[in-house]
């Protein structure tokens, strides 16, 4: 594999330091770099099972074992690659009794939404209801104080509005929440780093058997790791750490990502070296040149500038436009012209700073005919429909999963809260050794369809696909009634069987994507010929496109609104506008669009009403060229005919 000088420099590392940090700045070929890092150590002699990978996303270390495997063939596979989250879990499904895991079963956020929700009916008075935070905020709250190691206590205090009593009262239905999970056996999101941690730190032979396995442990997206598997990879670090990530891309604090993980490295580990990767293969020098201002506006010393190696090009293309809609129908004519032209659709990327702030542009391109996938929405296994499927495959498995046998039991006509509660005590209080199904039978006479059902997950659990396909056969009639648009929601689940197809277990599959769900638009992605991508800031890591068209870079939305005040905040917005700009190889261009609720538009500038801060307010203007439309070029929305309705009585 071919390296530059700082690649090389990175991948073949043989000095004094223990651990390294790779500070790799966007579009500098980190991952090739932990590719070559993985060839060097492979060709030096330590064996690839040696070899532990860590990644953000389970795309992430498939794409990875691809690539190696053109290097190094089927030794490749011998070396372990995954999640945090799937490592973890990975290592305490093979020693339950290390961890008190024995039949627990993984549930995912609306599962654990739930839970809360029920314990909140039962805990909060009629008359504070309103006032007290939602099951989703709860939720919040204890998952960013595991994330974050600090107590719930801690968190609610220094981070959180609440007043005495709403902080105990959150405290008290925490402590039933983690108590009802125990005695179900159910493992949240959260609580697989956190029980794994945990028990590594109370039990230091176990930490150092495991560390033992590897001899070198390799980090993808440092900047994206939280306390809690900061904590995991000081347990693990009699193995050597080889971290590769960019301060200036940290845009997940909102997960409990740790800013100060890859900035306080080498202050964090003895025996350690930072090394940088500055040359940028991905945009031309103009691009970089914005994007390096950008960051030198910081009060944050990032210490990095990004040199094109493919040298200069023409200048980033500001535009201002009235209204959200002329910023719409341009970039969808824009769009056209360059398509009659002979130009690709997938060469063009819209990054948009949510799925909500898209929705005019989505309009625009319907409008026009344009093919696009939209990526940064609904996970896949969060609809609906697919949840119902997956609440049969957990409960045909597992007796004592609550929330599965709720939710499938509730799927069939006649079936309502109280019958499907008197169904699970009765499982909950039956022997391990009774047949579900004959349980189930005595609860609910002449429902042999319901019965059906588990029985059917029960004969195919090893064969998930197959699974999914005859449990989506069997409650077709069920769902058709439940839900409009079953056409397009059994396409979903036809997906959802393609997917488990990979797998050799159904458990498997259900832990895996509960773990990492996929939306829609990424499973469909491969299918998609030709189209436009329409993305997210925070799902549009690792991309990149020839073209890319930054929506909405106006005052209110970079920095958003919400960050102001909170100076941590602010400098997040400021990376995520950072990840956004650093997409294009070719072209950028900058729209935004005056919003009568926030900003004035004078002079070619905009002016917050309100005095507050805005990134490109200070913009030098010979970074850019700067262009405006439709202002003073016609009547508004106004048509000429309008000056007819005066002669309307005569």
């Amino acid at each position: 594999m071919e390296l530059n000088q700082e690649q090389t420099q990175a991948a073949h590392y043989s000095g004094d330091a223990k651990h390294l940090l790779i500070l790799a700045g966007a579009g500098t070929g980190k991952t090739r770099t932990i590719i070559g890092r993985v060839i060097f150590l492979v060709q030096s002699g330590v064996p690839a099972q040696r070899l532990l990978m860590l990644t953000f996303t389970r795309r992430a270390a498939k794409e990875m074992l691809a690539r190696l495997e053109k290097d190094l063939g089927q030794i490749a596979h011998t070396i372990t690659c995954g999640t945090f989250h799937h490592f973890c879990l990975q290592v305490m499904r093979r020693i339950p009794k290390a961890f008190q895991l024995e039949n627990s079963t993984i549930i995912d956020r609306d599962d654990a939404q739930s839970l809360l929700q029920l314990i909140r009916g039962d805990q909060v008075r009629k008359e504070i209801k309103k006032e007290f935070p939602r099951a989703a905020t709860l939720l919040n709250y204890i998952s960013y104080a595991k994330n974050s190691c600090l107590a719930l206590e801690t968190y609610l205090y220094q981070f959180t509005e609440l007043s005495e009593e709403f902080i105990e009262l959150t405290l008290a239905i925490s402590t039933e929440y983690e108590n009802r999970k125990r005695n179900r056996q159910y493992l949240d999101y959260d609580d697989i780093l956190h029980l794994f941690c945990k028990t590594l730190e109370a039990k230091p032979e176990l930490a150092a058997k495991i560390a033992g396995l590897f001899q070198h442990i390799l980090v993808d997206e440092m900047q994206d790791t939280n306390p809690l598997q900061w904590r995991i990879l000081q347990q693990l670090s009699s193995a050597r750490l080889f971290c590769v990530g960019d301060d200036a891309q940290s845009i997940y604090a909102f997960r409990g990502a740790d800013f100060k993980n890859v900035h306080a490295f080498s202050e964090r580990l003895e025996h350690s070296a930072v090394l940088k990767l500055q040359e940028n293969y991905r945009s031309t020098q103009p691009i970089l040149d914005i994007a390096n201002w950008l960051l030198d506006e910081s009060h944050i010393d990032y210490n990095k500038r990004l040199v094109a190696v493919r040298g200069h090009a023409d200048k980033p293309v500001l535009i201002d436009f009235e209204s959200k809609h002329d910023e719409a129908a341009w970039i969808a004519a824009d769009l056209l012209e360059r398509h009659e032209g002979g130009a690709p659709w997938h060469q063009h990327m819209v990054l948009v700073r949510s799925a909500w702030s898209a929705k005019v542009l989505e309009g625009a391109l319907i409008d026009a005919g344009i093919p696009y996938q939209f990526i940064g929405g609904t996970s896949l296994l969060e609809a609906a429909h697919v949840k119902d499927v997956l609440s049969l495959c957990r409960a045909a498995m597992n007796r004592r999963d609550e929330l599965a046998w709720i939710r499938y039991l509730k799927c069939w006509p006649k079936i309502g809260d109280i019958t499907a509660s008197k169904t699970v005590a009765a499982l909950l209080a039956s022997d391990p050794a009774e047949d579900i199904k004959e349980v189930v039978r005595a609860q609910l006479k002449k429902r042999d369809d319901i019965i059906k059902g588990i029985e059917i997950i029960q004969n195919n659990h090893g064969t998930p696909s197959q699974a999914i396909r005859l449990a989506t056969e069997h409650m077709a009639t069920v769902f058709h009634h439940k839900y409009d648009r079953w056409e397009s929601r059994l396409s979903d689940l036809r997906l959802l069987a393609d997917l488990a197809s990979r797998y050799k277990d159904l458990l498997g599959f259900v832990e895996t994507y509960t773990l990492d769900p996929v939306s829609n638009s990424q499973a469909e992605k491969t299918e998609t010929e030709d189209a436009v991508t329409v993305i997210t800031v925070h799902s549009a890591k690792g991309t990149e496109a020839p073209v890319c068209y930054c929506l909405g870079v106006q005052p209110g939305t970079y920095p958003h609104m919400r960050s102001l005040g909170d100076l941590d905040a602010e400098e997040e917005e400021r990376r995520v506008l950072y990840v956004a700009l650093t997409r294009a190889q070719d072209e950028l261009i900058i729209t935004r669009a005056g919003d009568d609720s926030r900003t004035l538009f004078h002079g070619g500038s905009f002016v917050q009403s309100a005095g507050s801060p805005y990134f490109l307010e200070y913009l030098p203007p010979d970074l850019v060229e700067h262009r405006q439309y439709g202002y003073g070029l016609g009547m508004a929305n106004n048509s000429i005919l309008d000056e007819l309705l005066a002669f309307d009585d005569i």
